[in-house]
């Protein structure tokens, strides 16, 4: 990945139709089912206004996602990214505003592996800032009826590693959301309404 995306000035791509790369992510240790794969599943067809919309669902292996993101970045070439990760220990959807140079050494992936450095790019800083209108994401959750807040902490898993790699990439917009299990209180059906409002909101510019 290049660390062009770090001077937060990247040039958009010049085309009519907006891009919109969805991700979700599958299953790991301690999460069987990962429903953030089930919902990215669910809104591939979603139709959007003025936008094309490519969903993926993306393997939790260390190894494999610096290579994974800068493919399907050139494969898609999107205007936006949104990234979407499970929190199990969250109670309400975090809209993610940065993301660290940092990784856990201690957590395996879903081929019960563990990453051998705790930094992500040796050469990269130490933060790199979302680029969308985080509290514009929050608000649109709200108004969706789900509870929902800022994060500055993308934890040291593979979430915060995938954000910090599509951020240090050439695509103008760049943002991760954190869902908790689904329950009683905030069904699945429930959040996946809200991030529709989100794509709907990108979609148009928001």
């Amino acid at each position: 990945m290049t660390a062009k995306g770090d001077e937060n000035a990247a040039r958009p791509y010049h085309r009519q139709m907006k891009r919109l790369l969805l991700t979700g992510f599958g299953p790991f240790p301690g999460a069987p089912e990962n429903p953030t794969a089930q919902m990215v599943q669910s809104l591939a067809a979603l139709p959007l206004d003025g936008a094309e919309l490519t969903t993926r669902v993306l393997p939790v292996i260390w190894h494999e996602a610096d290579a994974r993101i800068a493919a399907l970045i050139n494969e898609v070439k999107p205007d936006v990214i949104l990234h979407l990760g499970l929190a199990t220990k969250r109670s309400m959807i975090c809209v993610e505003t940065r993301a660290r140079n940092e990784c856990t050494r201690l957590l395996p992936d879903a081929e019960n592996m563990c990453r051998a450095s705790g930094t992500i790019d040796p050469h990269g800083p130490g933060l790199r800032h979302a680029r969308m209108d985080t509290a514009r994401l929050v608000d649109i959750l709200r108004a969706s009826g789900l509870e929902a807040e800022l994060s500055d902490d993308a934890g040291d898993y593979i979430c915060n590693h995938t954000l910090y790699l599509s951020l240090g990439s050439a695509v103008p917009r760049v943002g991760f959301i954190h869902l908790p299990y689904p329950d009683e209180q905030m069904s699945l059906a429930a959040m996946q309404s809200g991030i529709e409002n989100i794509l709907c909101a990108l979609a148009q510019g928001a």
